[in-house]
């Protein structure tokens, strides 16, 4: 016949899995915070990219955006 658990055992089971829960929702939080960080960095370094090429373009500002609109 199969062993009976105690409502002590069962409860503690619950607490050590609440405990593992935790500590991976802290993990995903961490992981996704880090990921949003290197989206910001990325999309920045993309900014100065961008910046960059507009400077050393012979092409005046109205040229610049109006090709930019052509191709929405």
């Amino acid at each position: 016949m199969a062993r009976m658990k105690s409502i002590k055992s069962i409860d503690e089971k619950i607490a050590e899995t609440e405990m593992k829960l935790q500590k991976l929702k802290e993990r995903c939080d961490k992981a996704a915070q880090e990921l949003d960080q290197l989206y910001t960095e990325k999309k920045k370094m993309e900014d100065m990219e961008l910046l960059n090429a507009i400077h050393k373009s012979t092409r005046s500002k109205a040229e610049i955006l109006a090709f930019l609109e052509s191709r929405a």
